[in-house]
């Protein structure tokens, strides 16, 4: 359980990232798994997949989501205070799996 002041924001994206084969659940599934394993990610729900290109050990999606994610706090202490839609994009791409984050089209607040 973290003490920390952190920021609850619910953002819609396009994101480009692999899905490994061999696991047991659907394409969707496989997306939403790739994206809950990043850190500041809370939920995910997959709108829509726009791409698929099979590859030899992985499958090349292009989807787009919608995500809850909780924003780092500044070295002050406060929460970022700096573009949210970059600061997602940024915590997104640093996922393992995730290839490109396209566009972060929209950013709201999440009220507690």
């Amino acid at each position: 359980m973290s003490l920390h002041a952190t920021t609850t924001v619910e953002a819609s994206a396009d994101v480009s990232l692999r899905v490994p084969r061999g696991g047991t659940e659907d394409l969707t599934s496989g997306v939403a798994g790739v994206l809950a394993a990043v850190d500041a990610v809370e939920t995910v729900l997959v709108e829509r997949v726009t791409s698929v290109r099979p590859g030899h050990t992985d499958i090349r999606v292009d989807t787009d989501v919608t995500l809850v994610v909780e924003l780092p706090e500044g070295a002050d202490g406060d929460p970022v205070d700096s573009d949210p839609g970059s600061v997602v994009a940024t915590l997104l791409a640093e996922g393992f799996g995730i290839t490109a984050v396209n566009e972060v089209e929209r950013v709201d607040l999440v009220e507690e």
